[in-house]
């Protein structure tokens, strides 16, 4: 009796062990098909592992956004728009994908084969942002912001003192 219940004991762990760890893996596969972390996608959760044109696509668009997330110096710099722009993008690209994706077949494979050029083109904006985010780059993209806003803060003290100007009286006029 008692190495039954033992067994029953076994057997029930290994059962919620083998659950669990198919919970997390299938939660891992949703967050995996996601372009943007929290963003829902519409792109069906097999295209996280799938060959077909339409999958791979999707993959390498999760791929520049991911790679574009992961360098730091985009903040740092200033660049947190450029950051926005690709992922609003990617998102854009891919919803349209998952149109295209849902054609019947004789329609699907020139119309999934057409956002070839868009996802590279993506991909090489994300590759060109990181390339000049170099060391050297960088202290040259700081000074330049630095210099932008030394201007734009001169132009606005500049026009700060016409402003105040126009309510003064010309030198040598008399005030009532």
């Amino acid at each position: 009796m008692m190495i039954g219940i033992l067994l029953a004991a076994v057997v029930l762990a290994a059962a919620g062990f083998g659950t669990a760890l198919a919970l997390r893996s299938k939660q891992k596969y949703r967050r995996q098909n996601k372009i943007m972390p929290g963003v829902a996608t519409s792109a069906p959760a097999s295209w996280a592992g799938a060959h077909s044109p339409e999958a791979k696509l999707h993959r390498r668009l999760k791929a520049a956004v991911d790679a574009a997330r992961s360098n730091p110096r985009l903040a740092e710099l200033g660049l947190a728009e450029r950051l926005r722009q690709i992922e609003t993008e990617a998102l854009a690209i891919d919803e349209r994908l998952v149109a295209a994706a849902a054609l019947p077949q004789r329609l699907r494979t020139d119309a999934v084969a057409e956002f070839q050029a868009p996802v590279t083109a993506l991909e090489d904006a994300v590759g060109a942002l990181a390339h000049s985010i170099s060391v050297s780059d960088s202290e040259e993209l700081l000074r330049q912001a630095v210099s932008d806003a030394d201007i734009r803060l001169q132009a606005l003290a500049e026009a700060r003192a016409e402003v105040e100007q126009i309510g003064r009286p010309a030198p040598g006029t008399a005030t009532e």
